[in-house]
């Protein structure tokens, strides 16, 4: 009768370790014959019986194989950290896709999560253990058994961490056995913190960045630029009031910063206990995480963390309203009202949970700071704390997954909140992500990488400005401005708060508006609108049209081209033009595309363009058409229309409001000096350009002069 004998019974009558028995059958030594019921390690008995005499000298010749073998790994190439646990991770997940084929993203997260957190704790113990080591076990079952037990004791343990929703194990036995498996080739006690911690944010990217939870996730140049706005005064109790799954306060732990707790208050159970267990791999050294239902951070529960913190930073949700009646009584900006968006309560919120002098750094939608509707707002902002900066950020901030106009706040809690302060201003029109969210890198002259991001700079101005109260200089992007102060003559009952209300060319604007000489008047009064639009495959068809489109407009300077175009190529409506009228580009005004048309041929432009045609008096034009054109180019025009801008990815200014500006009305005395300035620096800018192009012409002939010498020296001696 043919005997077997299990892997444990075998290792111990031969005297070897599993693990040995496990690389002899990798190696040919000794072949297992597998159970036919549970796939297990079986042996003969008459086989193992044959090998003893020999397995020490065959145990050590292997040991001495593999010592071998490790010495040639270790003098080979590392491979990147990151691509390793970037692999470890798709396995993982892939192994819990394949085995549990009826579990969501979000529970196969929550598992391998566990597993992770379950690995990194005894990896981190000193004692030798073998829980993920399949050898010990007599069979899956037990394997699986063992597992389920160790981490409901790590869990009942790690109460804080581990709520009872995520104590126990879901996973199959077959699902366990293979992540454990898995997991028991990798050791996790000599990562560095950085990559431990990059392995769970890495989960956390790959599961809510691409799931349904996108809400939750701030790019992270974002996070860090916040967080190094408030980093000089990082002390006591930082928190996050909506922290999701923690990116803010992960990247305070990442500072290593002594004496801070770090508190995250969030609605959802689930993400409270992610972003405690990215803290925990993160070392964070004093933390918790609290979920507060039924209303979270706004509703009863927040109220109790009246005054606790130091430091607040967070994006909280603005996109949808608070409607519980009774919380919103308690509330300035809620009381008496249905509904209020979650924003502008949290803007609330948030300042009652800081201490005085606390700092609070904030996403907002730029509505907060600009709308009628948001008024009272922006009083009670400025009843209750100090505004420190404002940036504003690209309107491709938080796509593809959110279309708003945001802006971060930097608020410093007083009860006496003076009003004789610079505010710091700033725009980022790029933070390093492009809008299908993917990173957006760009590339020096030498080659190398580096992410296309104006938060870095905006930051070490803004550091320089802490020290010093001043700028080295401002700029369009980059300046200070008294948000306070009633200094402007438009809009003050709104006391607009936005980057573009207190911008330098605004204020400019009206103080050459206040102090003007001559008669001002609307735009709509000394100029009409010529509206005769066309749809070119259908009123043009077949016909070769003189066209200027938006991409034909020089920026600033005024210059555009006629270009012969086919009209059954143009998709969209196209409005006529004639000499004398004005092209002004209202889609993107910032980049001044004005013309005047001087072609003797009518013409077709973009619909994106505003026909202007200036309005006669006694035979002549009230103001000459040249003239108008180089003014609604200039800051003074553009200070009056900055603040006015409006739109998510294209930004214009609408009809109404250009006709509202206010231009001014020189005799024609002055306007024909004013000409015949303008002539004469035209006269000396065309003549060098002209030079420009000869110079350029020169230089291309002496270039392929070059070449062809290099050329005759290939076939002749010399």
């Amino acid at each position: 009768m043919t005997s077997y004998i299990s892997l444990a019974e075998a290792a111990s009558l031969l005297g070897v370790t599993k693990e040995t028995l496990r690389n002899w059958d990798k190696s040919g030594k000794l072949k297992p014959v597998r159970n036919p019921a549970n796939n297990y390690r079986t042996y003969l008995l008459h086989e193992v019986q044959a090998i003893k005499p020999l397995s020490v000298s065959q145990d050590s010749l292997f040991e001495q194989e593999r010592e071998e073998k490790n010495e040639v790994e270790e003098n080979s190439p590392k491979e990147d950290p990151e691509k390793s646990i970037r692999r470890l991770l798709s396995k993982l997940h892939k192994i819990v896709r394949d085995t549990d084929a009826n579990s969501s993203i979000i529970e196969r997260f929550d598992e391998v999560t566990k597993m992770l957190f379950l690995k990194l704790l005894v990896d981190q113990d000193r004692h030798e253990t073998t829980l993920f080591d399949l050898g010990y076990c007599i069979s899956d079952k037990h394997y699986a058994e063992n597992i389920r037990e160790a981490f409901k004791e790590f869990a009942s343990k790690n109460r804080a961490l581990f709520p009872p929703k995520f104590s126990d194990l879901q996973l199959s036995d077959s699902a366990l056995v293979s992540l454990g498996a898995a997991l028991n080739e990798v050791s996790l006690a000599n990562g560095s913190r950085d990559v431990k911690g990059y392995a769970y944010e890495e989960m956390i990217r790959n599961t809510f960045d691409k799931g349904d939870h996108q809400q939750f996730f701030t790019p992270h140049t974002v996070v860090e630029f916040m967080v190094g706005l408030v980093e000089d005064h990082l002390s006591g109790v930082v928190a996050d009031p909506a922290c999701g799954t923690g990116g803010f306060l992960v990247e305070v732990a990442k500072r290593g910063l002594e004496n801070l707790q770090l508190t995250g208050l969030e609605i959802d159970e689930r993400l409270a206990w992610v972003s405690g267990i990215n803290l925990f791999v993160h070392n964070a050294p004093n933390f918790q995480t609290i979920c507060l239902p039924n209303g979270g951070t706004l509703g009863a529960a927040g109220r109790e963390f009246g005054q606790k913190f130091d430091v607040i930073l967070t994006n909280p949700p603005f996109g949808s309203d608070f409607t519980e009646r009774e919380e919103l009584d308690r509330y300035v900006l809620g009381k008496g009202k249905p509904s209020r968006r979650r924003g502008v309560l949290f803007l609330e919120r948030s300042l009652a949970l800081l201490k005085e002098d606390g700092w609070l750094a904030i996403v907002i939608d730029e509505g907060v700071l600009s709308l009628p509707s948001a008024a009272d707002v922006r009083d009670l902002l400025l009843s209750q704390a100090e505004l420190s900066a404002v940036i504003s950020l690209p309107e491709t901030a938080f796509m593809p997954y959110a279309t708003v106009n945001t802006s971060i706040l930097l608020l410093r809690r007083k009860k006496n909140p003076s009003s004789n302060y610079l505010t710091f201003y700033a725009r980022a029109e790029n933070i390093g992500r492009k809008p299908n969210g993917e990173p957006d890198v760009r590339f020096d002259d030498a080659g190398l990488p580096s992410l296309d991001n104006d938060l870095p700079e905006i930051l070490r101005v803004w550091r320089l400005f802490e020290r010093t109260g001043g700028l080295e200089r401002q700029t369009e992007n980059i300046f200070l401005a008294n948000s306070t102060a009633s200094n402007f003559s438009l809009g003050r009952a709104e006391n607009r708060l936005d980057f573009r209300f207190h911008h330098p060319a605004r204020v400019a604007a009206e103080a050459a508006v206040a102090k003007c000489e001559f008669p001002l008047v609307r735009l709509g009064e000394i100029c009409g609108v010529r509206n005769e639009t066309y749809v070119p495959s259908v009123d043009l068809a077949d016909q070769i049209i003189p066209y200027t489109g938006l991409a034909h407009i020089d920026s600033y300077v005024g210059l555009a081209q006629q270009v012969m175009t086919p009209a059954n190529s143009l998709s969209s409506a196209v409005k006529r033009y004639s000499r004398g009228d004005i092209l002004f580009a209202k889609m993107r005004p910032g980049l001044r595309k004005v013309a005047f048309v001087e072609w003797q041929t009518p013409g077709y432009t973009s619909a994106e363009c505003i026909v202007l045609t200036v309005r006669e008096q006694d035979g002549s034009p009230l103001i000459e058409p040249l003239l108008l054109s180089i003014l609604l180019r200039s800051d003074f025009v553009f200070g009056q229309i900055i603040h006015l801008i409006a739109g998510i990815g294209r930004p214009r200014i609408t009809l109404k409001d250009l006709l509202n500006i206010r231009v001014p009305i020189p005799t024609k005395a002055r306007q024909a000096e004013i000409l015949e300035t303008f002539s004469l620096g035209k006269n000396n800018y065309e003549r060098i350009r002209a030079e420009a192009r000869q110079l350029e012409e020169a230089a291309a002939q002496l270039e392929l002069q070059a070449i062809e010498s290099v050329a005759n020296g290939f076939v002749t001696k010399g």
